[in-house]
This record gives C-alpha cells, structure tokens and sequence, in this order.
C-alpha cells in the first residue's frame, strides 16, 4: 500500500474516532485530566521540537511513528523528515478539549502555515500514561469549516490588517471552530470529507508549509531592507536581554512597556515571516519554548536608511481571550 493510502486511511481513522467521541453540548472538560494531557502533549512538542526521534521514543507509539513517517513523506519536499517535524512542532500550539475517552484527541495547531496536526492519544496498559497512537493533518481552513474544493495558501496573509493582528486573529478562529466541535457544539466539519478530500487536505496542507517556508527566505538575502532588518533584530535581542531597549527603539514606543518579558524568551525568538511592500518591511518572530508569544518589527525607509516604526509582542491567546469578553 503507498503511502499515500496508508495515511489517508490514518486520517479516515481520525475522523471516525471524532465522530464517535463528540461529547454533550456544553460538556465541561475534566480539569486535572486537562492539566495531565496538556502536560504530555506539551512535554511531547517540546521534546520533539529539539530532537523527534527522542519524542517518539518517549511518547509515541510504533504505528504513530510510521504514521509520522508516511505523512512526513507527503508534507515535506525534502528528505529531512526529522528535522522537519522539529521545525513544525517548534512553532505550534496545543488545542484540545479532554473528554475522558478510550483516545482522547489533541490538535497541534501551527498558525504562520495555517495547518493542524490531529492526533489521537491514549493510555498504555502498562504504565497508564498518555501515548500518542495516530495522527492526521489537515489545512487549518477545514477545520474552520471550508468546504471543497478547499482553498489553499496562508489565509491570514490576504487579510487586510496588520500582519500580527490577522494571523491572531485567524488563528483564534481556528482554535475556537476546533474547540466547538470537539465540545459537540458544531457540526464536526471531517464528517463527510471522503477519500479525495482527505488527499486534498493532505496536499494543501503540503503546499501552505511549502508557502509558509518560502516566506521567511527573503529575510536572508543581501538587498538593503533584509540586512537593515536582521541588523535591528539582533539589536533587539541584545537589548532586550540587557535591559537597554530605551537606547535602540523611538521615543514613541516606550521601553519600559517591555520590562515584564522575561530577559531567557529573547533568545528564544526565531524568524517565521517577513514581508517586504514598498518602503516597508515588516518581519515576525515566535517563541521556540512557548510558541504563544510572538514579536513583530517593522522599518520604514529606502536603501540608504531604515529606520524602525513598530515593535511590539503579541500572544496568541489574548485574540481568544479577547474575542470572549
């Protein structure tokens, strides 16, 4: 069987389980089995954003694992699975709603692609712990509820606002339709998906990582507002780790607003976007250790002077919560 059978029937397998899983409306979740799961599938992406292997080999199971290997080989247009997965777990968020289930479902949500990873987890019989047993990926439109044909590329970057208000925006959207139906609220909207439909979600879901990949790369050229931006990143970081952000930014956005960032997350902020329209050049950065904080610098100016205008931190889950009051 190839493996594009293999992992659609995995994903086939995903969808029937969440189906048969869907709860009451209104269904409260366990809070200490919520803390438990959290805590595994936290400890799980955090291991396997520095090492993979090591990750399966703690919380995985051996038909996940050639599950990960069969869809790796879908997802990615190189051969670095590993390395690959690591870069994709490094920048994604935790969503699930615990329900006390033979398998309980964890989607691992990464924003700046717009994709979701769904996996099943369940207890060993030997030490009752939480292992993760299958696993699908979808585009994160789906799951929002987009029927086919489905659309593909990143949705937030055609959005007419500033680029981290759309994808926190976007991604509350998606953490919210998912949370909606695993609570039974909504239609679960892989119901009637089908076999060329699971394909479909599969490719796309390729197609958004390759975009998502492509969009950082310009970061790293040689014309003048890619190096005036890399240049006043690490600025930044320096600053912000000593305390010295009032020497680097403007007068109109005050230093003292970042004292409360703890001095170990500069270090741990890595490219994911950057935009260059016209005479400006906007770039983001998320947090490799909690990869709800992210940070975005704009600079303004031609290829003689670039001078900042923006810069400021942003968390994912303040678009929840603020949509909530």
């Amino acid at each position: 069987m190839n493996s594009f059978a293999v992992v659609c029937r995995s994903l086939f397998f995903m969808v029937a389980l969440w189906l048969c899983i869907i709860p009451r409306v209104g269904q409260a979740q366990d809070a200490k089995l919520s803390i438990e799961l959290w805590a595994e599938a936290e400890s799980f992406r955090s291991l396997a954003s520095k090492n993979f292997l090591a990750a399966l080999r703690s919380a995985s199971t051996p038909d996940a694992n050639l599950k990960f290997a069969e869809l790796g080989e879908l997802l990615w247009a190189d051969d670095a699975g590993a390395d690959d997965w690591s870069v994709f777990f490094r920048h994604s968020l935790i969503n699930f709603v615990a329900g006390d289930y033979d398998v309980e479902t964890v989607a691992f949500q990464h924003p700046w692609a717009d994709i979701v990873l769904l996996t099943g987890w369940s207890r060993s019989p030997t030490d009752k712990r939480f292992r993760l047993v299958d696993l699908g990926m979808t585009m994160g439109s789906v799951a929002r509820g987009a029927k086919a044909p489905f659309p593909t590329g990143l949705a937030w970057m055609n959005e007419k606002r500033y680029a981290p208000e759309a994808v926190g925006v976007l991604n509350a959207a998606t953490t919210k339709a998912i949370a909606r139906f695993e609570a039974g609220e909504t239609n679960n909207p892989f119901a009637d998906i089908g076999q060329e439909g699971a394909m479909a979600m599969i490719l796309g879901a390729a197609l958004q990582w390759g975009e998502h990949q492509v969009n950082v790369l310009p970061l790293f050229g040689n014309n003048a507002k890619s190096r005036a931006t890399r240049f006043a990143w690490n600025e930044l970081i320096v600053a912000g780790q000593r305390g010295t952000l009032g020497n680097i930014l403007p007068p109109d956005i005050p230093a003292a607003a970042f004292k409360a960032i703890d001095t170990a997350l500069w270090a741990t902020l890595e490219p994911v976007v950057y935009i260059e329209n016209g005479n400006t050049a906007v770039s983001l950065f998320t947090s490799w250790r909690n990869p709800d904080m992210y940070a975005v610098l704009t600079l303004r100016g031609d290829d003689t002077r670039m001078e900042i205008i923006d810069f400021g931190f942003y968390s994912f889950s303040g678009f929840i919560t603020r949509d909530a009051q």
